[in-house]
């Protein structure tokens, strides 16, 4: 009869010989794939350097082509996704991965993902959509939602903005192709609103002959459409006075700017004054 010690010792040993199997099979098996494995670096390491390459002379053939600029950028991105995903098939089927584990895994991960990302699926539709609907494009200066700012770029998922305070905005795709979004340059022309208050006691025609002097001054209003300077409105201090010039789009605010200087300067020189808020009260005084 066996001894407590020699079954001990005898399950030890079965444990030590099969824990030594299982890693004698885990050894080979990297002694096995170990070629496969440097081959497959070296294929990732080649892939990412080709594709950087590739990517940069895309770019400046784009830079260089009459491809709207907007096209073009919104093209890369989608082949260096492209180009990233093939390098990643390619180094696992080196790996000896089957590939119809590869495609069954791209399928799953493609079908989770999309449930998961359904909102970045939408930017990446949208993006299509701002692509061959062109509402905006790079360089031109657009509001949407409040927000104003330079379109810098569209990628995959989003497009990027810069305020003209500096700040950097990021606009998914899907809400800027489905939103209202103005596009000020659009046109090559933009027009200039100012509304500019006088006190009653003003000499109106004055002041509106005045302000077409300002407006025939300045070297950036044209002059087709015709300028207009009308009252617009009888407030309660003051008539206003509606002035409508165009311009052309770099030099908007330039204008919009100036002609308040130079109005308010002309203004005070010949005497037009500019109204205060008042109250006219008056008094019964039958009690007293």
């Amino acid at each position: 009869m066996e001894t407590t010690e020699t079954v001990l010792t005898n399950t030890i040993a079965a444990e030590t010989e099969q824990a030594g199997g299982v890693l004698a099979g885990i050894g080979g098996f990297f002694r096995a794939i170990l070629p496969s494995l440097g081959f497959a670096v070296f294929l990732l390491v080649c892939g990412i350097v080709l594709i950087r390459l590739f990517m940069k002379v895309f770019h400046r053939t784009m830079e260089k082509s009459r491809i709207d600029k907007t096209a073009g950028r919104f093209l890369e991105s989608l082949i260096s996704v492209l180009l990233y995903v093939l390098v990643i098939v390619i180094v696992l089927s080196v790996l000896r991965v089957p590939m119809t584990s590869i495609i069954t895994v791209i399928g799953t991960m493609g079908l989770a993902i999309g449930l998961a990302l359904q909102n970045s699926l939408a930017n990446v539709a949208g993006g299509f959509l701002l692509l061959f609907s062109k509402p905006l494009k790079v360089g031109d200066f657009v509001e949407f939602e409040g927000i104003s700012g330079t379109v810098m770029s569209v990628g995959i998922l989003q497009t990027k903005i810069i305020t003209p305070d500096g700040t950097t905005v990021f606009i998914p795709n899907g809400k800027l192709s489905d939103a209202v979004v103005k596009n000020y340059s659009e046109t090559p022309q933009r027009r200039v609103d100012l509304n500019i208050g006088i006190s009653y006691d003003s000499d109106i025609q004055q002041a509106k002959a005045l302000v077409e002097k300002c407006l025939e001054r300045h070297p950036y209003t044209i002059t087709e459409p015709l300028p207009i300077v009308r009252i617009g409105e009888m407030g309660d201090s003051a008539v206003i006075l509606h002035v409508r010039v165009w311009t052309t789009q770099p030099h908007y605010w330039e204008v919009y700017y100036d002609l308040h200087e130079l109005i308010y300067a002309v203004f005070r020189k010949y005497g037009i004054s500019f109204p205060y808020p008042q109250l006219d009260v008056h008094t019964d005084r039958k009690g007293d």
